[in-house]
């Protein structure tokens, strides 16, 4: 869903000078939040994706810079240890998952950051943090058992 608030804010934020800087400044911010959140998990970040390794598989959360620099979206992954998908009733089939996954409706994915709303609107770091730490690791948990329950 496009939304005519965002793109106003964002084609204001075009012409500010100072816009580079607070988009590394909401950057910051949101690696610092879900640092807060997957490290005492047992993640360990490299560059701009949070891993975990156990002999069922790797998960990771990774962090896509859109190539426009207007926003972020967070994607989850699973690959088991021969690098393929896992073979779990709670897998979607699918390589990249995002957080909308998580949501029975969802008008937009909960986990596309846009820069200027992390600064202006962090209600939107928080929802993708709650996310996270609710339903995102107690689900990579669930992968992480060496035997699954089958449905």
């Amino acid at each position: 869903m496009d939304d005519p608030d965002l793109s106003a804010r964002k084609h204001l934020a075009g012409s500010d000078p100072a816009f580079p800087a607070r988009r590394e400044e909401a950057w910051g911010r949101i690696v610092a939040a879900l640092d807060g959140v997957l490290v005492p998990a047992g993640y360990t970040l490299a560059r701009t994706t949070w891993t975990r390794v156990t002999s069922a598989g790797k998960s990771a959360v990774h962090l896509l810079r859109n190539r426009y620099g207007w926003d972020v979206q967070i994607i989850l992954r699973f690959v088991t240890p021969d690098g393929s998908l896992p073979d779990h009733p709670d897998w979607p089939g699918i390589e990249e998952v995002t957080l909308a996954e998580f949501f029975e409706e969802a008008a937009s994915d909960p986990g596309t950051l846009a820069f200027v709303d992390v600064l202006e609107r962090p209600d939107c770091l928080e929802v993708a943090v709650a996310t996270l730490r609710e339903q995102v690791l107690p689900w990579f948990e669930a992968l992480h058992l060496e035997d699954p329950p089958r449905t």
